[in-house]
């Protein structure tokens, strides 16, 4: 399978100790080759060759358990 690429915007993300945190998280989901949350966009960019809808979800998750004002949405 080929690594797909995709961003997501974490609307409500507070700080940048929370996004190292989001991302610290993410990067031990299988599947993914690269994730990276930019604290000053609250965008995060991921490269993965996992199910996207599963990933999706799993990303949703991580960011909710770090604050849960966080609402995920695709870019």
């Amino acid at each position: 399978m080929a690594a797909i690429k995709k961003q997501f915007v974490l609307e409500g993300l507070c700080c940048g100790n929370c996004a190292a945190k989001i991302q610290n998280d993410i990067h031990l989901l299988e599947g993914i080759k690269h994730a990276e949350v930019n604290a000053d966009t609250a965008v995060l960019s991921v490269e993965f060759d996992a199910d996207a809808e599963t990933l999706s979800k799993e990303i949703t998750r991580i960011a909710i358990s770090h604050d849960e004002d966080i609402i995920v949405k695709e870019a």
